[in-house]
């Protein structure tokens, strides 16, 4: 028998200090404690590793602005999206940091890139074949090779599609910010692991 799908109570949290506002989330409302505080430690843990990233400890003065968004939070799993950014002073252009986390409710899995698909199917080709090609429709400004997905890449989910997040200057200059690529679901048809979070929104590949 699958477990039981469910959703869960997002309350706000703050971190408010000089030079310094960052919001971020924190899980609530599910029965089993012991996950909810691991998912919770995993976000906590997150958000702090990006203010470190970004200088919040640095001697040189920086402003620290950071905000999230629940992409997904349906069928036991949970998709967050963490912007920040930073603004060292005295300098001509702010860095913007994106990162995600995706989690199931139920056991307080973190999801990795590479949980999402079918490791007998070549995904990492066929997505990034997809992702070059999106990069030519809308015109993308890019400098380099496209370095393309990795096992470990940043994504979320959203309740159609995935979402995958390239940092900034990997390969587009600094005024397109990180690059963020939607993928719908359907076209990933074929490449998903069906025990897997995505397999939840396409009932035609859910393991049975």
């Amino acid at each position: 028998m699958s477990a039981q799908a469910i959703t869960a109570t997002i309350r706000e949290k703050k971190i408010i200090k000089p030079n310094l506002r960052v919001v971020y989330p924190e899980v609530a409302g599910l029965n089993n404690e012991a996950v909810q505080s691991r998912i919770n430690e995993h976000i906590a843990g997150l958000v702090f590793s990006m203010m470190l990233t970004q200088g919040s400890q640095d001697a040189e003065a920086v402003n620290i602005e950071g905000t999230y968004t629940v992409e997904l939070n349906e069928k036991s799993i949970l998709s967050i999206r963490f912007e920040n950014f930073a603004l060292k002073e005295k300098a001509a252009n702010g860095t913007t940091l994106l990162k995600a986390l995706t989690f199931n409710l139920n056991t307080g899995e973190f999801y990795q890139f590479c949980d999402l698909f079918n490791p007998q199917r070549p995904y990492r080709i066929i997505i990034n074949n997809i992702l070059e090609a999106q990069i030519k429709q809308k015109k993308l400004p890019t400098f380099g090779t496209f370095p393309g997905v990795t096992d470990n890449q940043s994504f979320y989910l959203m309740p159609t599609s995935i979402v995958i997040i390239f940092p900034e200057l990997l390969f587009t200059p600094h005024v397109i910010g990180p690059p963020e690529f939607k993928l719908p679901f359907r076209q990933l048809h074929g490449l998903i692991n069906t025990a897997g979070p995505i397999a939840r929104f396409m009932p035609s590949v859910a393991e049975r």
